[in-house]
């Protein structure tokens, strides 16, 4: 494998675990302390060595049989001095070790090499999915999973620390797809912080716990929120009944991702050198022809529509609103060129979107952006519409409506989410993160319901709204929100239920923000 080739850390995807995330992995996985253990990338020891010692804790005599395996060989051979004679560390490319020739085993501990698929060679891209196939631009990690899986015994369980990816990626879900129909019980499970790892590495990291091998399929994957004490919790930790009129309006909806295609936004490489405010401009005397207004972060979405006009206002406020679209560089001196040159030739080489475009200074404005879907939230997620020409960067994401929409439709689905019902629905499909926020990756936002009001929703009440989020009256532009969808499904009974709703959203909103586990499931089919 070309992996063998790699030689510094960066490359080989080596972010070590830290020792309060492995210890209550161990304390997951270890149960007996007479278990067998494979570590497939063992690194310096960051999950084998915790599981050696807490086994000794469950047995003063420990039966405990390890196969650790790693390609770097300093490595593998500075733990052999850490390491009984139990313990069988093996210098090797782990995708090289034959699962029919070796003991099957009771654990897998893994925190795999985080190598992206476009650190990987065509060659080995092309051997590995041929191998294990599985959708979309795979990275090492899910390669290992499927790999190692096999080398279990029945009834045997296996923890994997990942990147988040896992938890929304294309090929994230089709690997928990496949492990899902193997094992008995599995669960995704998000760590409420960003590991300390060793190394440093900026990485967010899910646990993928895995139970019952050959014992599958499992009835669903329990996702949660990782307490560090070696129990897998599910988000549900207190039971909401869903209200005859909930599911009234639930069975009334249709996800956001079958009237619209979302897409991240834009991706610069250097938000500091292409985003510029109104001062920047004037600084570099960039011609408007070389900028386009962009909304770069969620508290620049304030109305119904997003306009060129209100972007234009937020720039000479100083929020970086513009885009350095250039369609040329033009003269040397130029302020163009002295606006790229901020980035150096060293930057521009170890930056990844840099180098995947040519030039590398042509950001593309890719598809029609009709709307915007805002990715981090403090209090609920917002859609807003947005004028020809407005784009988004991927802090929040792009939507385009399907031709088959009408206008009336995306009216509707913008006020339908701000609802209370559309904001209760997104604490159940959204996922709570450090600080209270709510975040959307692309699968959530696509499940997000939308309301269609059969005779459309009426100029002055579209107005009274727009007014009421401008002036950063939330509440009550939810509740006049409410009086235009919920009243053509519910009847005579909406206010009723409207209150309802708002009573369970207010519950499970305050205990987002306390950092408590899930309290509402939205329950999507």
């Amino acid at each position: 494998m070309g992996i063998q080739e790699l030689t510094s850390r960066k490359l080989l995807g080596q972010f070590f675990t830290p020792a309060f995330e492995a210890n209550s992995i161990v304390s997951w996985a270890v149960r007996t302390g007479h278990e067998s253990i494979l570590e497939p990338s063992v690194g310096e020891g960051g999950l084998l060595l915790p599981a050696l010692a807490y086994a000794r804790t469950l047995h003063l005599a420990p039966k405990v049989r390890a196969i650790a395996c790693d390609v770097d060989k300093s490595i593998v051979d500075g733990l052999r001095a850490s390491v009984g004679p139990d313990v069988d560390l093996i210098h090797s490319d782990f995708f090289d070790l034959d699962p029919e020739t070796t003991a099957p085993v009771d654990v897998i501990l893994a925190n795999p090499p985080f190598t992206r698929n476009h650190q990987l060679s065509l060659e080995d891209r092309t051997r590995l999915k041929k191998r294990y196939p599985v959708k979309g631009a795979a990275g090492l990690w899910v390669y290992f999973a499927l790999h190692a899986r096999k080398f279990l015994r029945p009834g045997g369980r296996m923890a994997f620390l990942v990147p988040a990816a896992a938890s929304f990626s294309r090929y994230g879900e089709d690997l928990l797809l496949q492990l899902k129909e193997e094992f008995r019980e599995l669960s995704l499970q998000e760590l409420p912080n960003k590991p300390s790892w060793i190394g440093s590495a900026d990485e967010r990291g899910v646990l993928i716990l895995a139970d019952g091998y050959k014992a599958g399929p499992a009835p669903a994957i329990t996702r949660g929120i990782w307490r560090y004490d070696g129990v897998a919790r599910g988000k549900l930790s207190r039971a909401y009944a869903k209200t005859p009129a909930f599911e009234a309006l639930k069975k009334a909806s249709r996800p956001l991702g079958e009237i619209a295609d979302l897409s991240i936004g834009l991706v610069t490489g250097r938000n500091a050198v292409f985003l510029l405010n109104q001062q920047d401009v004037a600084i570099y005397q960039i011609d408007q022809r070389d900028l386009t207004p962009m909304i770069t972060r969620a508290k620049h979405v304030q109305g119904i529509v997003v306009e060129k006009d209100d972007l234009c206002g937020l720039a000479h406020d100083g929020e970086r609103t513009w885009m350095l679209t250039p369609r040329e560089l033009g003269e040397r001196g130029s302020g163009i060129r002295s606006r790229l040159a901020l980035i150096n030739a060293r930057a521009r080489r170890e930056t990844l979107w840099l180098n995947k475009r040519s030039p590398w200074w042509m950001v593309g404005k890719t598809g029609q952006c009709d709307a915007v879907f805002t990715y981090m939230n403090d209090k609920g997620p917002r859609l807003a519409l947005v004028e020809d020409g407005v784009f988004c960067t991927n802090t929040l994401h792009q939507v385009t409506f399907k031709p088959t929409t009408t206008a009336c439709d995306r009216l509707s689905a913008v006020v339908s989410i701000l609802s209370t019902f559309g904001q209760l629905c997104a604490e159940g499909i959204g996922r709570g993160y450090g600080g209270g926020l709510l975040k959307f990756e692309l699968q959530e936002a696509r499940l997000m319901p939308t309301l269609t009001h059969a005779d459309g929703v009426a100029p002055d009440a579209i107005l009274e709204i727009d007014k009421k989020l401008r002036s950063g009256q939330m509440n009550e532009a939810r509740r006049l929100a409410d009086a235009v969808v919920l009243p053509t499904i519910l009847g005579a009974e909406w206010q009723t239920a409207a209150r309802e709703l708002e009573e369970t959203l207010e519950d499970v909103r305050g205990a987002r923000r306390r950092g408590e586990a899930r309290q509402f499931e939205y329950g999507h089919d």
